[in-house]
Protein backbone atom coordinates (compact mmCIF):
# COMPACT_ATOMS: atom_id res chain seq x y z
CA UNK A 1 0.00 0.00 0.00
CA UNK A 2 2.59 2.81 0.81
CA UNK A 3 4.47 1.46 -2.38
CA UNK A 4 2.14 2.42 -4.55
CA UNK A 5 0.99 5.66 -2.63
CA UNK A 6 4.82 6.66 -3.10
CA UNK A 7 4.73 5.38 -6.81
CA UNK A 8 1.37 7.68 -7.61
CA UNK A 9 2.81 10.72 -5.80
CA UNK A 10 6.12 9.96 -8.12
CA UNK A 11 4.32 9.47 -11.03
CA UNK A 12 2.67 12.65 -10.12
CA UNK A 13 5.71 14.75 -8.60
CA UNK A 14 7.58 14.02 -12.47
CA UNK A 15 4.07 15.40 -13.87
CA UNK A 16 4.38 18.32 -12.40
CA UNK A 17 8.06 18.70 -12.95
CA UNK A 18 7.48 17.87 -16.81
CA UNK A 19 4.48 20.43 -17.06
CA UNK A 20 6.54 23.30 -15.49
CA UNK A 21 9.71 22.76 -17.87
CA UNK A 22 6.77 23.00 -21.05
CA UNK A 23 4.65 25.78 -19.90
CA UNK A 24 5.85 28.83 -21.67
CA UNK A 25 7.33 31.09 -19.54
CA UNK A 26 7.27 34.98 -20.31
CA UNK A 27 8.95 37.64 -18.20
CA UNK A 28 7.04 40.38 -20.18
CA UNK A 29 3.51 40.73 -18.00
CA UNK A 30 1.46 42.92 -21.03
CA UNK A 31 -1.75 41.62 -20.87
CA UNK A 32 -2.50 40.79 -24.71
CA UNK A 33 -4.42 43.64 -26.00
CA UNK A 34 -6.65 44.21 -28.91
CA UNK A 35 -5.52 47.04 -31.20
CA UNK A 36 -7.00 49.79 -30.42
CA UNK A 37 -7.98 51.93 -33.78
CA UNK A 38 -7.18 55.10 -33.31
CA UNK A 39 -3.53 54.46 -32.63
CA UNK A 40 -1.08 54.01 -35.45
CA UNK A 41 0.66 50.86 -35.07
CA UNK A 42 4.14 52.58 -33.61
CA UNK A 43 1.92 54.36 -30.90
CA UNK A 44 0.00 51.01 -29.99
CA UNK A 45 3.44 48.91 -29.37
CA UNK A 46 4.83 51.58 -27.20
CA UNK A 47 1.80 51.74 -25.17
CA UNK A 48 1.33 48.05 -24.83
CA UNK A 49 5.22 47.98 -23.65
CA UNK A 50 5.02 50.81 -21.31
CA UNK A 51 1.32 51.40 -20.27
CA UNK A 52 -1.32 49.05 -20.75
CA UNK A 53 0.10 46.96 -17.93
CA UNK A 54 -1.16 49.42 -15.53
CA UNK A 55 -3.60 51.45 -18.05
CA UNK A 56 -5.58 48.91 -19.55
CA UNK A 57 -8.92 46.76 -18.86
CA UNK A 58 -6.87 43.60 -18.06
CA UNK A 59 -3.99 45.60 -15.50
CA UNK A 60 -4.98 45.00 -11.44
CA UNK A 61 -4.37 48.59 -10.75
CA UNK A 62 -7.55 49.83 -10.40
CA UNK A 63 -6.17 53.69 -9.67
CA UNK A 64 -4.08 53.44 -12.74
CA UNK A 65 -7.19 52.41 -14.69
CA UNK A 66 -9.50 55.10 -13.46
CA UNK A 67 -7.51 57.43 -14.52
CA UNK A 68 -6.80 56.64 -17.79
CA UNK A 69 -7.84 53.37 -19.23
CA UNK A 70 -6.89 53.10 -23.05
CA UNK A 71 -9.29 49.79 -23.17
CA UNK A 72 -12.42 52.50 -22.66
CA UNK A 73 -10.39 54.90 -25.08
CA UNK A 74 -12.70 54.66 -27.97
CA UNK A 75 -15.77 55.45 -25.51
CA UNK A 76 -14.32 58.49 -24.71
CA UNK A 77 -15.77 62.18 -25.94
CA UNK A 78 -13.41 64.04 -28.37
CA UNK A 79 -13.11 66.60 -25.33
CA UNK A 80 -12.14 63.99 -22.67
CA UNK A 81 -9.85 62.51 -25.56
CA UNK A 82 -7.91 66.14 -25.66
CA UNK A 83 -7.80 66.23 -22.32
CA UNK A 84 -6.07 62.67 -21.37
CA UNK A 85 -3.89 63.23 -24.30
CA UNK A 86 -2.30 66.73 -22.49
CA UNK A 87 -1.78 64.48 -19.52
CA UNK A 88 0.05 61.77 -21.09
CA UNK A 89 2.23 64.72 -22.74
CA UNK A 90 3.15 66.36 -19.18
CA UNK A 91 3.52 62.86 -17.60
CA UNK A 92 5.49 61.27 -20.06
CA UNK A 93 7.32 64.72 -20.53
CA UNK A 94 8.64 65.09 -17.44
CA UNK A 95 9.28 61.71 -16.97
CA UNK A 96 6.66 60.31 -14.03
CA UNK A 97 5.65 57.79 -16.51
CA UNK A 98 6.08 55.14 -16.05
CA UNK A 99 6.83 55.59 -12.70
CA UNK A 100 9.76 54.18 -11.62
CA UNK A 101 8.62 52.06 -8.84
CA UNK A 102 7.64 49.98 -12.37
CA UNK A 103 10.68 50.62 -14.08
CA UNK A 104 12.76 49.46 -11.45
CA UNK A 105 11.01 45.58 -11.62
CA UNK A 106 10.72 46.13 -15.80
CA UNK A 107 13.59 48.39 -16.81
CA UNK A 108 12.72 46.95 -20.51
CA UNK A 109 9.78 48.72 -20.65
CA UNK A 110 11.26 52.40 -20.01
CA UNK A 111 10.32 55.23 -22.80
CA UNK A 112 13.16 56.41 -24.52
CA UNK A 113 13.86 59.60 -26.07
CA UNK A 114 12.74 58.36 -29.49
CA UNK A 115 9.34 56.64 -28.42
CA UNK A 116 8.69 59.88 -26.59
CA UNK A 117 8.96 61.63 -29.73
CA UNK A 118 6.71 59.15 -31.63
CA UNK A 119 4.50 59.50 -28.52
CA UNK A 120 4.38 63.46 -28.26
CA UNK A 121 3.93 63.37 -32.40
CA UNK A 122 0.96 61.65 -32.29
CA UNK A 123 -0.60 63.57 -29.40
CA UNK A 124 0.21 66.87 -31.68
CA UNK A 125 -1.68 65.48 -34.21
CA UNK A 126 -4.64 63.83 -32.37
CA UNK A 127 -5.18 67.02 -30.90
CA UNK A 128 -5.79 69.18 -33.44
CA UNK A 129 -7.51 66.26 -35.34
CA UNK A 130 -10.10 66.32 -32.67
CA UNK A 131 -10.15 69.75 -31.86
CA UNK A 132 -10.79 70.95 -35.91
CA UNK A 133 -7.38 72.56 -36.53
Amino acid sequence: MKKSILTIMGIFFAALVLLAFTLPYNLNTNPPQEKVADFPEDVQKILETSCFDCHSEAASHAKAKSKLNFSKWAKYSDSKKVGKLESINEVITEGDMPPQKYLNKYPDNSLSQDKKDIIGKWITETSSKLMGE
